[in-house]
């Protein structure tokens, strides 16, 4: 299996567990996010990346997985997410980067200075709650209805071998954030993990917006794949949200031709 990766010395490697274990900024991954800049190709703005790690998670059940998550914001809103992690296969380590837009638009990534990533539509859709209360009057009161919404969901990943996971929702968010600019009130990242390690994000706002001349505020929501494998988001019984099997990301590279355009990218970062 001709896996096209740049191998990490089991020094580094081990550095990086120790931190990601520890609850620390691991370094290389840091210093891989540092590497990357983002723009929105419509407003052909730069977004910001968010210094600190949303989470360092662990999947031991797959491999051996350890990685960190970040954002890139623009006007204070998230249009992109990264899982940089670094995984074990034939008594060796390797590195991976995926990426999902959570834009509506295109962006373009550069890594290093090599085009790593254009996802050339909306990476997500909004849909609208039905019923949801009206946003309460604080920001806790916000986020505590957010994660009473969030709660009916669950989330189930389908391995190409056919294998389901039901995956865990984290009732604490990766992120909160508003952005006035967009009439986000408030918002929140929440995330399906296997372990610790998000497999499928579902973002919910708290929006408010102005429909011929009437304000209107409610609840909306989208859901992300972050894993190439088929994932499939339930309300009760009922299938309201799919992402199937992509495995050409199995062993992607960057650049590559089949995936740079695609609203979710997983890669190795150097063929």
């Amino acid at each position: 299996m001709n896996l096209q990766v740049r191998v990490f010395s089991f020094l580094t490697v081990a550095l990086a567990v120790a931190s990601t274990a520890c609850g620390q900024e691991s370094a290389p991954f840091i210093e891989d996010a540092r590497k990357y800049v983002i723009e929105s190709v419509r407003d052909k703005a730069k977004l910001t990346l968010n210094n600190k790690s949303l989470m360092n998670w662990t999947n031991p059940a797959r491999q051996q997985e350890r990685g960190a998550i970040y954002v890139w914001s623009l006007d204070d809103r998230p249009l992109a997410i990264g899982s940089l992690f670094t995984y074990e296969f034939n008594d060796k380590a390797y590195v991976k980067h995926e990426f999902q837009s959570l834009a509506a638009g295109p962006l373009r990534s550069m890594f290093d200075g090599k085009l790593a990533w254009t996802p050339k539509g909306a990476g997500i859709e909004w849909r609208e709650f039905d019923d949801s209360p009206k946003p309460g009057t604080t920001h806790v009161a916000r986020l505590l209805q957010m994660r009473q919404l969030a709660r009916p969901f669950r989330a189930e990943l389908v391995s190409p071998k056919e294998e389901r996971t039901e995956l865990r929702l984290i009732s604490r968010p990766l992120i909160e954030y508003s952005s006035p600019k967009n009439g986000v009130i408030d918002g929140a990242i929440f995330s399906f993990a296997v372990a610790t390690d998000p497999e499928v994000l579902l973002l919910i706002e708290a929006f408010e917006a102005d429909t011929n001349g009437v304000r209107r505020t409610g609840f909306r929501q989208a859901f992300a794949r972050f894993h190439y494998w088929n994932v499939s988001v339930y309300d009760g019984d009922r299938k309201i949200w799919d992402a199937p099997l992509d495995d050409t990301h199995a062993t992607n590279s960057i650049g590559d031709k089949k995936n740079i355009e695609k609203s979710y990218n997983s890669y190795h970062p150097i063929p």
